[in-house]
């Protein structure tokens, strides 16, 4: 079947989920998965079907209800990761699948990744089907099992997008774009130093551009303003909110303000005592008002004072954090906030921290030289710090 436009896909989406024709859609769901319940469904018995579908079938939210309905309804013939390999000429990569209409049962599924091309596999583990949970449709590790004490990303740092410097439309509804309020030159009405998600790159952001700042409308008229304290610590991460398949963080010692493009990780001792909405969201001081749920901003600030930043970065750069993220991120494109927050980072003592703080310094002094250096050897020494650090074998 062709693929419809985005938005008429979107349409159709809506008057589906009003019906009850279907039983796998749960929230946003992409439109493949209806064309999957549909063609199993016209199957007879034994009858096979068997589709190329986005990767986020495996780990997407909303394809939640879908995998579990499968592992119940149909029997797993076979199972192809494509996902280090582009298929077709777009940023989505792919998962085959061959359903068979029958009973479960004790069958084992093949599963199979497609490694440097098409056809170079490797028999991924698997079981009898009764056994597995829907992360079978997922070629990743299922989680990060480590004999270490973590603490989750979100405890360590304040985890937030960044600014909007379009327009406010209850405010200034059309009144200006991004565009007209960035320069590529730094002046008197450009004087702050910005980054896009076009400008990380890993480890470091090598360029940026300038964006208008004390003006009537800036920031004063901005979408969303955030909070300059976010932005003015002595370092922070900055990550690409569109990467792709590998995650991209880089550290900003330059108080360099970012858009909605990135995501920005600050940790919370460096906030002590900034006190607004938007964190209040996230954590809160004893005896403010607002539900229990969230955690106690002194408590954070004193678990993320045992932490160097840089090694905070080895660790969200490390090929350890790439294989958690590869297994539980909503989307093969997009990193939201609440990917990375869910991120364990191993809580070893400061003194244990510094070989991985010395080797992200040689990485940002060999890139601050040459953005085009050579570090692959330092990033594997830092894999196998951060596996240490882990607890794994």
């Amino acid at each position: 079947a062709g693929r419809l436009p985005r938005r008429q896909a979107q349409g159709h989406a809506r008057g589906h989920q009003k019906s009850e024709g279907y039983e796998t859609l749960w929230e946003k769901w992409d439109l493949f998965l209806p064309f999957m319940e549909r063609g199993f469904k016209l199957l007879g018995e034994g009858g096979v079907a068997s589709f190329i579908v986005s990767d986020a079938f495996g780990h997407a939210k909303y394809a939640l209800k879908a995998r579990e309905w499968f592992l119940r309804h149909a029997r797993i013939l076979r199972l192809d990761f494509y996902s280090q390999l582009r298929l077709f000429d777009a940023a989505v990569r792919n998962v085959s699948y061959i359903f068979q209409r029958l009973e479960p049962g004790d069958t084992e599924p093949m599963r199979r990744l497609h490694e440097a091309e098409f056809g170079d596999v490797v028999l991924l583990p698997t079981a009898p089907q009764r056994e597995l949970t829907e992360r079978a449709f997922f070629a990743g590790d299922m989680d990060i099992e480590t004999t270490s004490t973590t603490v989750l990303l979100s405890q360590v740092c304040y985890v937030s997008y960044g600014l909007r410097a379009n327009s406010d439309d209850r405010r200034a509804k059309g009144a200006f774009r991004t565009a007209d309020v960035i320069s590529t030159a730094r002046d008197e009405r450009h004087p702050i130093a910005f980054v896009q998600g076009k400008h990380v790159a890993k480890w470091h952001a090598p360029s940026n551009i300038w964006l208008e700042w004390g003006t009537r409308r800036a920031p004063s008229q901005f979408a969303r303003q955030t909070f300059d304290e976010l932005y003015d610590v002595d370092e922070k991460i900055i990550t690409q909110r569109t990467p792709g398949p590998d995650p991209k963080s880089c550290l900003d010692e330059d108080r360099r303000r970012f858009d909605a493009s990135c995501v920005g990780f600050v940790r919370w001792n460096d906030l002590k005592d900034v006190d607004n909405l938007s964190l209040r969201k996230q954590a809160r001081y004893p005896g403010h008002e607002g539900r229990t749920k969230f955690a106690h901003r002194e408590d954070l600030e004193k678990i993320s004072q045992r932490f160097h930043l840089k090694y905070v970065l080895g660790v969200m750069n490390s090929r350890s954090a790439l294989e958690f993220l590869t297994a539980h991120r909503r989307s093969n494109i997009h990193l939201y906030p609440d990917d990375w927050k869910k991120l364990p980072i191993p809580d070893v003592p400061k003194h244990e921290q510094q070989a991985v703080v010395r080797l992200v310094d040689k990485i940002l002094a060999a890139l601050g030289k040459d953005p085009d250096a050579d570090v692959a050897d330092t990033e594997r020494q830092i894999d196998a710090a951060v596996r240490q650090h882990y607890g794994f074998h």
